[in-house]
């Protein structure tokens, strides 16, 4: 969200930032959050039957059950990368919080590519785990751009 003051006339943009105090423990919530959202969603579509027990996956370090600690742990992982990211953008971007949140979208939409690479797997099953990106994407973004922007002048 753009930060605007009107003077004589004249807009004038406002820069906003990131506390760089509050990004730790944010990026922490983040992780936590999104992993118990994504445990809740992997345990619903477990019930349902989307993911059936034993489902392989293949990941660069070999092949391992989606289980709901591989789960947690992927989850985990995309938090810490958005808090690294948005650090980074932190650092450069004039308005980061803006910035974040493209670069966010954008890595949402190309993380949909890995379910669907996995063989053999049901179209509920491929559904189930982009489901649980958007939600770790959701969860991640909202707090990070919700507990951790600084506006200018703040």
């Amino acid at each position: 969200m753009q930060n605007t003051e009107t003077t004589g006339g004249e807009t004038i943009v406002r820069d906003e930032g990131i506390s760089w105090k509050r990004l730790p423990p944010v990026a922490l919530l983040a992780a936590l959050f999104a992993a118990v959202a994504n445990a809740l969603v992997y345990f619903a579509a477990s019930q349902l039957g989307f993911i059936p027990q034993g489902f392989v996956i293949r990941m660069t370090s070999g092949e391992m059950p989606l289980t709901v600690g591989l789960v947690a742990i992927t989850s985990v992982a995309g938090a810490v990368g958005a808090a690294v990211a948005f650090a980074v953008i932190g650092l450069f971007a004039r308005r980061p919080v803006e910035l974040f949140r493209v670069v966010a979208a954008v890595a949402l939409v190309l993380s949909f590519a890995m379910p669907l690479t996995i063989p053999g797997a049901s179209v509920a099953t491929v559904l189930s785990m982009e489901v649980m990106h958007v939600v770790a994407w959701a969860v991640i973004v909202r707090l990070l751009t919700k507990l951790v922007r600084k506006e200018a002048g703040a």
